[in-house]
This record gives structure tokens, C-alpha cells and sequence, in this order.
């Protein structure tokens, strides 16, 4: 696949965007509190494609690495001095 249609360009960047929110979101936790959300945020993400029956090896592969999408981004957010952290 060379190329995205805009139908797909417009649901990355919808999947793009609400990671985004939900990175944001979970670096304004405590950190004590986010290892919980993390789960949450997982559960309802399993629970959402089980619902409408993605499954499989490539189901799994989309959450983990959203997952890591999030945690990343929560790192890099806190790095460059969001939610109190980074140094400027």
C-alpha cells in the first residue's frame, strides 16, 4: 500500500489526535495514579474491538503498540516540560 485514501488519511489522524488527548490527559495525573489509567484506557480498548470482533494476532499487535504510543507520549510530553516536568 503506497498510498493512503483520504478516507484512511482522515482516520489516522483521528486515531492520531485521540491518543494524543488521552496521552494529555494521563501525564496531568499523579504519578501514582496513571499506571491505573493506563488500564483502564487498555481495557476499554480491548473491550471496544471486541465488540465489533477484531481479533487475532493483529488486533493484539494494534493495542500493544498503542499502548506504547500513549506511554511514549506521556514521557516526551512530561520531558518537554508538560504537566510540570522537562527543564527550561
Amino acid at each position: 500500500m503506497d498510498e493512503l485514501t483520504p478516507e484512511q488519511e482522515e482516520a489516522v489522524a483521528a486515531t492520531v489526535g485521540a491518543i494524543q488527548r488521552i496521552a494529555m490527559k494521563i501525564v496531568a495525573l499523579p504519578k501514582e495514579q496513571r499506571a491505573a489509567h493506563y488500564a483502564l484506557v487498555r481495557r476499554n480498548f480491548e473491550m471496544a474491538i471486541a465488540e465489533f470482533s477484531v481479533e487475532g494476532d493483529m488486533a493484539q499487535a494494534w493495542l500493544d503498540k498503542t499502548m506504547v504510543g500513549i506511554q511514549t507520549l506521556v514521557t516526551e510530553i512530561e520531558a518537554g516540560g508538560g504537566a510540570a516536568g522537562g527543564k527550561a
